[in-house]
């Protein structure tokens, strides 16, 4: 992790969907979706000798999928309960207004493609304008030392690729390494930009609704060898390509053997409503449940990130990584990993403005040294503040070993019985509340004692995180300091008062 690694159209679309995946008579007459054709295949008793065209006359392998060259709002439908062996490497490209879409027909189960040790089990490279829905797609193998990936679009020296929707598919049991190398990274749903001669990035990439498990790399993330700019100037590549549009939400990943999510080269992308349940299981270097490399205003909120293990290395929730600018975490439920949030920007890769706010973190335990962990140089007006952290096991809740100050404002810290230390000599703490904490900062509105949660330790997801309301009893209601840019809401939705807020990540008047 300290290293180089780490719409109406949509709309339309799901109607396609909808209308193509009908009964065997409609899908037969009507052939013809978005100004396109539809293609069936049917990997069980289809025949390649045969038109495509029509439920009766469908294909019946990926070596004929393959073999055509797509066109704008042309479908591929795979028939409901059938396997299909190999990879699937189309050719052509869509456009935002008329995509290439694949699917299922039929009924029963998901549509099978199960590749064997593969690159990757569907594999999108130098085209752009397509939808894939509601497959089961995995890539077993024994291969532990090379990449694989689930579903992987690669760019090579192609320029703005656009239009990428990827929705409820069931990606599992890739194969593979914990591959973090922007140059081939392995994962569940991976986009990569690689090339030398033209820069290359992405416009518009959706990643919704999919649930990915047994994944041996990265679960959802995007990279590129086209890194290179001021914040990163000794990054791959001669250039820099953004990613822009990006949108990852309400995707569940498990049993991870990296990170979870992670975005590089984005700009002001959204990750928000995933969850995140099992990560760095197959670690070989630092990850994080969420976090983003060499991006600039990423958003990442309402996300459950749980059972970080990662062994000897780190296994944060969330990362405030090399060369950012503008992170915001916010109205996350952590639990259960091996901490909370590192703060660490690789030397000669500054990082600026993080903010960290109206997040609950649950027992996550200080594997690395800490909760929260300050650990390297070159971060820059850090903001910390109305976030509610109970740690009962935890040695130390928070150690910063680097010069950056944080302004650490408005939060609620529980340690272990018996006390969990805080070491650090340069953050500001401001009106913040604290119990079980045997080395209280500098802290000259600080409130010492029981924040008298309703049910601490009983929240499983960011959905039913009540058990941190606070008792009208609370010494935190009221307890905290103004703050000149503070968020609207609060992790509950309340709103924030301007003026005497509460401690922690509630911000109502009490139950």
């Amino acid at each position: 992790m300290l290293s180089v690694r780490k719409t109406t159209t949509a709309l339309i679309s799901a109607l396609i969907l909808a209308c193509s995946a009908g009964t065997a008579t409609d899908a037969a007459a009507s052939p013809q979706t978005a100004g396109g054709t539809t293609y069936y295949v049917d990997c069980s008793s289809g025949s390649d000798a045969r038109a495509g065209t029509s439920t009766g006359a469908a294909w019946r392998t990926l070596t004929k999928v393959n073999s055509v060259t797509f066109r704008p709002g042309d479908s591929i439908r795979f028939r409901k309960g059938s396997t299909c062996l190999g990879a699937l490497t189309p050719r052509g490209s869509g456009t935002a207004e008329r995509p290439i879409t694949v699917g299922p027909y039929g009924s029963g189960a998901r549509p099978k493609l199960v590749a064997s040790d593969a690159r990757a089990a569907v594999y999108l490279h130098n085209v752009e304008g397509w939808e894939i829905r509601g497959l089961d797609i995995s890539d077993p193998g024994s291969n532990v030392t090379d990449p694989r990936t689930g579903i992987y679009v690669e760019l090579t020296d192609y320029g703005v690729g656009s239009h990428y929707v990827f929705d409820d598919n069931y990606v599992h049991n890739v194969a593979g390494c914990d591959c973090t190398n922007p140059g081939q990274p392995g994962g569940g749903i991976v986009l990569n930009a690689t090339g030398s001669a033209k820069v290359t990035s992405f416009s518009g990439v959706t990643v919704t609704d999919n649930t990915l498990r047994d994944v041996s790399g990265i679960g959802i993330g995007t990279s590129s060898l086209w890194a290179r700019r001021a914040l990163y100037p000794n990054g791959p590549g001669t250039a820099y390509g953004p990613d822009t549009g990006i949108v990852v939400e309400r995707n569940h990943l498990s049993r991870l053997g990296g990170d979870g999510i992670n975005i590089t080269n984005g700009q002001h992308a959204m990750i928000q409503h995933n969850t995140v349940e099992g990560f760095g299981l197959k670690a070989t270097t630092d990850h994080a449940g969420i976090w983003s490399w060499n991006s600039d205003y990423t958003t990442m909120q309402y996300n459950t990130i749980g059972g970080g293990n990662a062994g000897q290395f780190g296994a944060f929730a969330f990362d405030v990584d090399g060369a950012d600018v503008g992170d915001l975490y916010q109205y996350n439920f952590s639990h259960d990993n091996s901490g909370l949030m590192l703060i660490c920007s690789v030397e000669g890769l500054p990082s600026d403005r993080p903010t960290i706010r109206y997040n609950i973190s649950q027992n996550d335990r200080d594997v690395s040294g800490g909760v929260i962990i300050l650990a390297c140089t070159e971060q820059t007006n850090i903001s910390i503040y109305g976030n509610t952290v109970v740690a009962p096991t935890a040695d130390t809740l928070w150690w910063n070993i680097s010069p950056d100050a944080p302004r650490v404002a408005n939060n609620i810290f529980v340690g272990k019985p018996g006390g969990s230390a805080f070491k650090d000599t340069t953050s500001t703490f401001t009106g913040n509340l604290y119990q079980n904490v045997s080395s209280v900062p500098a802290d000259a509105q600080r409130v010492l004692g029981d924040p008298q949660f309703v049910r601490p330790g009983t929240a499983t997801s960011v959905d039913d995180a009540t058990g941190y309301l606070l008792k009208r009893s609370s010494p935190a209601l009221g307890s905290g300091v103004r703050l000149p840019q503070d968020a609207p809401r609060d992790f509950f939705g309340n709103p924030v008062p301007a003026a005497h807020p509460n401690m922690g990540a509630y911000q109502g008047g009490g139950v």
